[in-house]
């Protein structure tokens, strides 16, 4: 297969030679927890034979992965009430503590695909709330991860936010504990614990954002610094991708978010020496590294390559719920 003489490479920076540079993040991509939902996901359909296999929600937020698990025979469905029978996976996401139990009362097989990162901050709540702390979640209150937790918690006492200043609403509580969604940014974290000790008596802090979600922002915020156009691959209603665009574009303006590689624009790479490539957690390594390779062939071939959507341009506003 033709493979381009300057392709693109997995590092951390630019090595700024006379040449155009395509760089990939190192960890751009899957993570572990996304890797094991899809591998579990697989499994089942194999197993199943001609037992019906759903998957309540998605189980990951890639739409690309999604077609190819419903391909093997996964059906997505979004209402718990519609699983009566055969197996269940659940999202790596997490689910409502009793939605599970529903499921197993009705005697569905449930595979459970819940990221062990995820299982963590619901074993928190869980504790906090048997100690009787006023619980911040730092997150999407719309997240599905985030009603998991909020069910382990099981206390009306909570607050679910993504803003310091929604700290003035909570009551005088003399017991504060924060937990975090584990996609979010660490800085919001410490800006919303920072404003707690402020205010309350008892502040403790769990630091429950997952490694994966860290390194992959720490590595677009290096790479978005120097980089000349950054390209951000996931799924558009993938959380941890809205926020890796959403750091990229503080560094970079021309920052594109895109899905599939056919969603790319020569005229974005025009004139660009630097040319950097990231990828959030809910997306296969291969398809970060097929977008670094397609870049490097389009530039390659002087833009002769057909390129079905030469409208594309920068996003304005990024939105995800992984």
């Amino acid at each position: 297969m033709y493979e381009p003489q300057n392709p693109a490479k997995r590092a951390n920076n630019f090595q700024g030679t006379e040449e155009v540079e395509i760089v990939i993040a190192p960890n751009a991509g899957a993570c572990f927890g996304v890797v094991r939902a899809i591998k579990l996901g697989h499994q089942a359909a194999k197993r199943s034979k001609d037992e019906t296999v759903q998957a309540f929600g998605p189980l990951v937020h890639n739409p690309k992965t999604i077609e190819e698990l419903e391909g093997a025979g996964v059906e997505i469905v979004n209402d718990p009430d519609e699983i009566r029978d055969g197996t269940v996976i659940l999202r790596s996401h997490g689910v409502k503590q009793e939605i599970e139990a529903e499921f197993k009362r009705r005697g569905v097989k449930v595979v459970d695909a819940t990221c062990p990162l995820v299982k963590k901050p619901q074993r928190i709540a869980s504790s906090l709330g048997k100690k009787g702390y006023f619980l911040i979640l730092v997150g999407n209150s719309e997240h599905p991860e985030v009603k998991g937790v909020l069910s382990y918690f099981g206390r009306p006492d909570y607050l679910v936010t993504y803003s310091v200043k929604d700290i003035e609403r909570v009551p005088a509580a003399t017991k504060v504990g924060i937990l975090a969604q584990t996609t979010i940014e660490f800085k919001v974290l410490d800006e919303i614990h920072k404003a707690a000790l402020a205010r309350f008596e008892e502040v403790v802090l769990y630091n429950t954002i997952c490694d994966a979600t860290s390194v992959r922002q720490d590595e677009a915020t290096i790479l978005s610094q120097k980089a000349d156009v950054m390209v951000v691959v996931g799924g558009k209603n993938s959380s941890n991708t809205t926020k890796l665009v959403k750091i990229c574009k503080g560094y970079q303006p021309d920052t594109y978010w895109i899905e599939d590689k056919q969603e790319i624009n020569p005229n974005w790479f025009t004139g660009k020496k630097k040319i950097g490539i990231t990828g959030g957690a809910s997306t296969p390594q291969e398809y970060v590294d097929e977008v670094g390779t397609y870049i490097a062939r389009l530039i390659e071939s002087g833009f002769d390559m057909a390129i079905p959507n030469p409208e594309s341009s920068p996003i304005e506003e990024a939105y995800g719920t992984d």
